[in-house]
């Protein structure tokens, strides 16, 4: 993946750090500080999915999770993530 690819992925996925920032536990955090210091981008991508599928976690808002799906999309994530999401704000 080109370098540019890479900042530009690391932008986006930062932009989602604030859904984690909650009083509950920072371990969902943690995780993707962790994941994000590494370059693991799925796997911070998929730690805020996680959060937000949480039953205890606050709900997000609809540009949230158009966010969420593209970057899905840009990394080329094919899993139910993403219809989960949409599922749990939909009803």
């Amino acid at each position: 993946m080109e370098e540019s690819t890479m900042k530009e992925l690391e932008g986006r996925l930062q932009d989602l750090r604030p859904v984690l920032l909650t009083e509950r536990d920072n371990s969902f955090l943690d995780l993707f500080d962790e994941f994000m210091q590494q370059r693991e981008f799925e796997l911070a991508l998929h730690a805020v999915c996680d959060f937000i599928l949480d039953p205890d976690s606050p709900p997000v808002s609809r540009a949230i999770l158009d966010q969420i799906q593209r970057l899905h999309i840009l990394m080329r994530i094919d899993d139910h993530c993403v219809e989960k999401l949409q599922r749990l704000n939909s009803g």
